[in-house]
């Protein structure tokens, strides 16, 4: 129960920062203490239910707050969930599918993203790209499994997925949830768009591309994880399960 308290004041901090607003003290550590120091006998639910009561209520006011306040924002959800899909008439035809980045050492790499990178199994990569936007940095790992390679992306920060579903759109892309991975994830087929996004939701503009290459997307321990390649769901599956 301790980790969830972590977990729902950790989830506030980042919300708390997304808003632009005057200092003000911890609002997630204030709203604990002050359950902590009421006496049990007020309530029959257990101390921990109470808790976990109030930060939540500490959380839907400050996304409340963001709302009013920064209304062009994306959905405030996409802070806590890292990975906003939305939907899109048609795909610019001049989007770039390549992926793009520096070619560094994997331990580069691993130093300019700033935390240890996940590998399949442990093993190293073939090659290595550093993906830098300012404040927002991401890894494209590269690998080979039985002759088909793919591409391991790890970032900390919102990954957006534009899924077509315009006129004269022969593919259109899906996005089909995938359970027991991270805390949400999706296995994503078709034409799509593909960007990373600031904490506050803006898109980062740099960063956008189409691709029709099946992706494994989904989020973990605060960050984004992806794989793309010519592979099978299950494959892509059985892969992100040996991360570590």
């Amino acid at each position: 129960m301790q980790g969830e308290m972590e977990r729902l004041e950790n989830d506030i901090a980042l919300l708390s920062r997304a808003i632009i607003f005057p200092e003000t003290p911890s609002l997630a550590s204030r709203v604990r203490s002050q359950i902590e120091r009421e006496s049990p006998a007020r309530d029959a639910a257990p101390r921990w239910q109470l808790a976990l009561t109030g930060v939540a209520a500490a959380a839907v006011a400050l996304a409340f707050v963001a709302g009013v306040l920064a209304p062009a924002r994306d959905a405030v959800a996409d802070i806590f969930d890292r990975i906003n899909i939305f939907e899109t008439e048609e795909v610019p035809q001049d989007l770039t599918r390549d992926i793009t980045g520096t070619e560094l050492s994997f331990e580069e790499v691993q130093a300019a993203v700033g935390f240890p990178l996940r590998l399949p199994d442990g093993a190293r990569p073939n090659s290595a790209l550093l993906q830098d936007f300012g404040q927002v940095r991401a890894a494209v790992l590269f690998y080979e499994q039985k002759g088909t390679p793919y591409a391991l992306f790890e970032t900390n920060t919102q990954v957006g997925k534009g899924i077509s579903t315009g006129k004269g759109v022969t593919d259109p892309g899906q996005a089909q949830p995938v359970t027991g991975l991270g805390s949400e994830a999706y296995w994503l087929t078709g034409l799509r768009i593909t960007q990373y996004q600031e904490i506050d939701g803006a898109v980062i503009q740099q960063s956008t591309r189409a691709t029709d290459v099946n992706t494994l997307l989904w989020s973990q321990d605060g960050r984004v994880f992806r794989i793309e390649g010519d592979l099978t769901r299950q494959e892509a599956i059985a892969i992100a399960n040996s991360l570590r």
